[in-house]
């Protein structure tokens, strides 16, 4: 089974957003819930170059609003023999394609939308650090996302948001030796830049994500991830309002994983649903990602 997807989709949460959430600028950021949490969560893999391939899909809305989201996510992620502070050195690089729609009703029967398709803000892997001790793994790492989609202060919907994500983050995994059981869990902290082009800063985000999930061989695997997400200092800059409420929402569901054999390369197929939950300020949406993933 291949480590590797865990890094990945983590980049691939990095750089997903939603119009209609109630904080942060034009509703949105650059965290998507959920994505985080996987099979073998903060494993390390074996030194070596890997590819990686997400499909996806996400859908929200309520009596008003419906958004939808189609992404394309190809990565590249070199893991190093180099180590740093004992752990085991990576990078990584990925850009991200995307159509995104929505269609809005406002209460007097007025309806508004728009659409956008092209390349998305680009996610930098500069440095992660992974270790090993027994039963339990740690990642370490440290991503950016980089403001290079399509964005126009005067449209409502933008393949990219114009300004620079920090996100730090921390992962746990214990796997208890020879039970096929795992817990994981990952808590992440996000710090915005402000957009240049319209002086707004959204504040900082807090994400925590979390799966629990059962080995049934070391190819096939069920399991259970969710997420909890609070964006935790207010927005600032031109336009704020001290009314600005800050969203908070969870999400939870199943995921599969199957890793067989191909050509004597470990190929990695998994699949996730989720649905969010106790949502407060957000149109709630679900989400479901087809990822693929291939060591080289």
């Amino acid at each position: 089974m291949l480590k590797i997807k865990y890094l990945c989709l983590l980049i691939a949460s990095a750089m997903l957003f939603s119009p209609f959430s109630n904080a942060a600028e034009n509703g949105g950021s650059s965290y998507m819930p959920g994505f985080y949490g996987d099979f073998g969560m903060a494993t390390a893999p074996a030194p070596g170059n890997y590819l990686s391939n997400f499909g996806g899909y996400y859908s929200a809305g309520d009596t008003g609003n419906n958004y939808d989201l189609l992404f394309e996510l190809p990565g590249i992620i070199r893991v190093t023999d180099q180590k740093i502070a004992g752990g085991n050195y990576w990078v990584g690089f990925f850009p991200y394609v995307l159509h995104t729609s929505y269609n809005s009703t406002a209460a007097d029967g007025t309806r508004s939308g728009d659409n956008r398709a092209g390349a998305g803000d680009m996610y930098a892997l500069p440095i992660a650090l992974s270790w090993q001790w027994r039963d339990v793994s740690l990642l370490a790492f440290e991503g950016v996302v980089m403001p290079t989609g399509s964005y126009s202060k005067t449209r409502a919907l933008n393949a990219g948001r114009n300004y620079w994500t920090s996100d730090t983050n921390l992962a746990v995994t214990w796997q208890p030796k020879d039970t096929g059981l795992e817990l994981s869990m990952v808590l992440g902290y996000m710090v915005n830049s402000e957009n240049p082009a319209s002086q707004y800063r959204t504040g900082d985000e807090l994400h925590y994500d979390y799966f629990g999930g059962y080995y049934f061989n070391p190819q096939f695997g069920l399991g259970i991830a969710g997420s909890y997400y609070r964006q935790v200092t207010p927005d600032s800059g031109k336009g704020v309002t001290s009314a600005l409420p800050l969203a908070e929402y969870s999400s939870i569901g199943p995921a599969i994983m199957y890793s067989p054999k191909l050509g004597g390369k470990d190929v990695t197929f998994t699949a996730k649903w989720l649905h969010e939950f106790d949502v407060n300020n957000h149109l709630p949406g679900d989400y479901v990602i087809v990822r693929t993933s291939l060591g080289f």
